[in-house]
């Protein structure tokens, strides 16, 4: 094992990952957030007569199911040829080895999981700024008691991206950092979930599995059943795990981040096994 060849390896595939013509299909994500969250925010600061807060939106973003659905399925469609494994694939795999070049995708997949969180969260910052916004770790007036000023039509979208079992619960800055710690751990899942899969040979069994993870996680939390915490959605939106009221536990946050822990360990060594027994013999499989 070499930290430099694994290094280098991540490098060189990260900076061919941000290369990657698929990288337009970004843009698709980041009207749909404005869309679907920039803009109903605005306009209930709009209707408030008070600014929604800069981080504001940050929030929504990760705690809205559906949002957390869009967000994870873009990020898999920047990663689908990952791990890359094309014509010239044997030689690279011959000069840093098996487990090096295995540990540099992993160490990519992390890169690219945060480079993606950090272009998504710049540019949902300066799209808020284009509209009533103030700077402040504190949750807005506007948040906090637009519920109570309009009827329940005027309500759902307001409500559903920023429920009360988060802002009731927690502040304003604690919201947003461990739900994008959250969000993050849930693409490295799912990269290390197509990294198994490649490495066993099933690698659209891979994509097929993040998909009816993706899609069974959204619809069981949208539905509040208890099997919801089977699958990584519940525990990467921070608001699921408390009540509206009372600071009650629904189920504990060091729990969801031994979920993914646990998990992404386990695929990574799955990984790790095959790729050192696995049979790259045939130049044919590669191109």
């Amino acid at each position: 094992m070499s930290g430099r060849k694994i290094l280098r390896q991540a490098q060189m595939e990260y900076f061919m990952w941000l290369s990657n013509p698929r990288m337009a299909i970004s843009l698709v994500l980041l009207v749909l957030i404005h869309s679907l969250v920039i803009q109903p925010l605005h306009q209930a600061a709009r209707d408030m007569g008070q600014p929604i807060h800069l981080l504001e939106p940050l929030a929504a973003l990760a705690n809205s199911p559906l949002i957390l659905l869009l967000l994870p399925v873009g990020f898999l469609v920047l990663m689908a040829d990952f791990p890359r494994m094309d014509a010239g694939f044997l030689l690279q795999l011959y000069r840093t080895g098996r487990v090096n070049w295995a540990l540099g995708e992993l160490v990519m997949l992390c890169a690219a999981a945060a480079t993606y969180l950090a272009g998504v969260s710049l540019t949902t910052l300066l799209l808020t700024m284009l509209g009533p916004w103030s700077a402040s770790m504190e949750w807005s007036y506007t948040v906090t008691e637009y519920s109570w000023n309009f009827d329940l039509p005027n309500v759902y979208t307001v409500a559903s991206l920023l429920p009360k079992n988060l802002y009731q619960q927690m502040s304003l800055f604690t919201a947003v950092w461990k739900s994008w710690g959250f969000v993050f751990l849930y693409l490295v899942f799912g990269g290390c979930v197509m990294m198994a899969a490649s490495m066993l040979r099933m690698k659209f069994a891979g994509i097929l599995f993040n998909a009816a993870v993706m899609l069974s996680g959204t619809g069981l939390v949208l539905l509040g059943s208890e099997w919801m915490w089977l699958l990584p959605c519940a525990h990467t939106l921070v608001w699921a795990h408390h009540t509206e009221y009372f600071s009650d536990v629904v189920f504990p946050q060091w729990g969801s981040l031994l979920y993914f822990v646990v998990g992404i360990l386990v695929l990574a060594a799955i990984a790790l096994w095959r790729v050192r027994r696995r049979d790259f013999d045939s130049v044919l499989e590669f191109t």
